[in-house]
């Protein structure tokens, strides 16, 4: 099947989705384990492989292959976790939906770069695998110092450059960025969080010039914001819910988003550059306000499916829709089921916990062309 129409097919359904035309997902958000060697101060996920019976009932490989049988629609699946390369059967996992989706275009993974030569042979080995585009983000939230204790592992920074810039050479630039969420950086020793993230690209480009690494751009270097969610990161005990609740962390937040806007990039009328705009400028509205003006693509073009075969409406909200082992593992039983139910409306009416997560935003974002330029031109 070609490209083309390959790409003819996903515009045409990620525009019915922005009409609330009840189709298929395009999108697959898949946790395909919480395994994780990080020890992160934000994010519990890390904890599970410790305690008692965490990883017990993880989809196995054969039902992950069953999966991917019964929902042969899917166009761009994020395969993420806890730590997706840690994973035994990671390549495996992506392959059998690459095989048994005939339209899939987009792969995409994040990783916390600690296994380098782990991280570099898998990403060789799913590129092998067929058509879709595979695009990995290494995770980084500060320059070095900070980044090491937030991450919990030494050396950390150094691990994930290195990871970055082997990832960088097997796929090409406009396949490989770096991630920076903004996860604690109110205790960083009096610096702003601008102050942080141009600390942070620095060290970047500082430590792949000794490697005589071409540097990055800032079109690069992606800002997440932080969110809270029970069933996904298992943090809403962490401090992480006292720093983000804050009006100053905010507003902070909401400078440092402003000010990388204004950083040059070496393509900024790209596709992947100008969803990026729309993402921070709604990311400002949503701090500002805890509502966006684009509406939520969730159970349209998108659906969530836990490490243990259960089915959310995304990342954050913690509502189970049901199992796909109680439905020979097809999603549209259940995404039908949660839409006659009113799950779909309670999106739609912005009754949810409401969230701006690149997970979600990114689809949303695409659906809905018309709303995101209007929130650019709000932007000025």
């Amino acid at each position: 099947m070609s490209s083309l129409y390959s790409w003819s097919r996903f515009a045409l359904r990620t525009a019915a989705a922005a009409a609330n035309v009840a189709g298929r997902p395009t999108k697959l958000i898949f946790i395909v384990t919480k395994r994780c060697y990080s020890r992160c101060v934000y994010c519990d996920i890390w904890k599970i492989k410790d305690a008692p019976g965490g990883l017990d009932g993880e989809l196995s490989l054969n039902e992950v292959q069953a999966v991917a049988a019964a929902n042969p629609f899917l166009q761009w699946i994020d395969f993420t976790g806890g730590e997706p390369t840690d994973r035994p059967d990671f390549p495996q996992v992506v392959q059998a939906f690459a095989r048994a989706c005939p339209d899939l275009l987009l792969v995409h993974f994040p990783t916390n770069g600690i296994a380098t030569k782990r991280i570099a042979e898998i990403a060789t080995e799913i590129r092998r695998t067929g058509r879709a585009r595979l695009v990995v983000s290494v995770s980084i939230d500060g320059p070095p110092e900070l980044n090491d204790r937030l991450r919990g592992i030494r050396n950390d920074f150094t691990h994930a450059v290195d990871t970055f810039a082997s990832v960088r050479r097997l796929l090409g630039s406009d396949n490989a960025f770096i991630g920076m969420t903004l996860h604690g950086h109110r205790e960083s020793c009096g610096h702003t969080t601008s102050e942080l993230i141009e600390q942070t690209f620095a060290a970047i480009n500082g430590a792949l010039r000794a490697q005589a690494e071409p540097a990055i751009d800032w079109g690069d270097f992606h800002l997440n914001i932080p969110h809270l969610s029970p069933h996904y990161y298992g943090n809403t005990g962490s401090e992480a819910k006292d720093g983000f609740g804050s009006t100053a962390h905010r507003a902070e937040i909401r400078d440092a988003l402003k000010l990388v806007a204004t950083k040059p990039r070496n393509h900024p009328w790209s596709p992947m550059s100008a969803i990026e705009r729309v993402y921070r400028a709604e990311a400002g509205r949503y701090l500002a306000s805890g509502r966006t003006s684009i509406r939520c693509s969730a159970l349209l073009s998108t659906v969530y499916l836990s490490e243990k075969g259960e089915v959310y409406p995304c990342t954050i909200w913690d509502r189970p829709l049901g199992n796909v082992r109680t439905t020979a593992f097809a999603l549209m039983p259940i995404v039908e089921a949660a839409r006659r139910n009113g799950v779909r409306r309670a999106v739609a009416e912005q009754k949810c916990p409401n969230c701006w997560s690149p997970c979600e935003a990114y689809p949303a974002i695409a659906a809905s062309p018309v709303r995101s330029l209007l929130a650019l031109s709000r932007r000025g």
